[in-house]
């Protein structure tokens, strides 16, 4: 199992959010490449950048920022959060550096894209799958996609999609433990496909649960930046 750090920002600044919501804010850092660095020399196998701004289409978007941790950093960085045309896409994947793309709402409002991509790139695709009760959600969580948690990616894994990142709104950003049950469902369903578990992980016990369920990776947020768990530790477990 891989350890992801997560890194959400918003108007340039480093933040973490409780089930998405605004209100329920959090600042943690204004120096989103310091951050980056900082999570890169403690040992976390990958970055999972999010633009905020751009998922929730509110004021300026950072992609300028994202740009320069990924020309900062060596190791992988997949980005999220507001990517929702084909060029975008492209020109994430045409920079020479390990960067996977996840999209969510852009894939569920329009399908088709997928085919786009080429077969070679599908690889670096990963599906979002945000759900509040197995309702995918989109649009920076306020709206239901109209298709159901297994019927989602039943339907990307068909079209060659076989990496999903996988977030119970209800436990994002509280610290109350992963959806183990949904994963282990997951899991006796479908085969031969890679989950990131996002949202609840608290403790060294939350990732031995994660590590039990054959998850690919696990994005680590709240838990890191409120001290509770330490990459190190992480890594000796996985």
């Amino acid at each position: 199992m891989k350890s992801i750090a997560a890194i959400d920002l918003l108007d340039g600044q480093v933040v973490r959010l409780v089930n998405g919501k605004l209100e329920n804010k959090t600042v943690y850092d204004d120096n989103p490449l310091e951050v980056a660095k900082k999570w890169e020399s403690e040992g976390v196998d990958m970055l999972h950048l999010v633009d905020l701004n751009a998922a929730l289409n509110i004021g300026k978007n950072n992609s300028e920022i994202i740009l320069k941790i990924i020309d900062s950093v060596d190791i992988p960085v997949q980005v999220a959060g507001g990517i929702r045309t084909i060029n975008s896409i492209n020109r994430l994947l045409d920079i020479k550096k390990p960067i996977k793309v996840v999209i969510g709402t852009f894939a569920f409002k329009q399908p088709e894209i997928i085919q786009k991509i080429s077969k070679k790139r599908l690889n670096r695709i990963i599906i979002s799958v945000d759900h509040n009760k197995e309702n995918v959600m989109i649009s920076g969580w306020k709206e239901f996609s109209g298709i159901k948690l297994f019927d989602a990616i039943r339907f990307y894994k068909e079209l060659g999609v076989n990496e999903f990142l996988l977030t119970n709104i209800d436990k994002d950003g509280t610290l109350e433990g992963p959806d183990i049950e949904t994963l282990i469902k997951i899991n006796n369903t479908f085969k031969d496909i890679k989950i990131v578990s996002s949202g609840g992980v608290s403790n060294i016990i939350d990732i031995l649960k994660l590590r039990n369920v054959n998850c690919y990776a696990v994005i680590l947020g709240k838990a890191l930046y409120d001290e509770k768990l330490k990459i190190e530790h992480v890594q000796e477990l996985i």
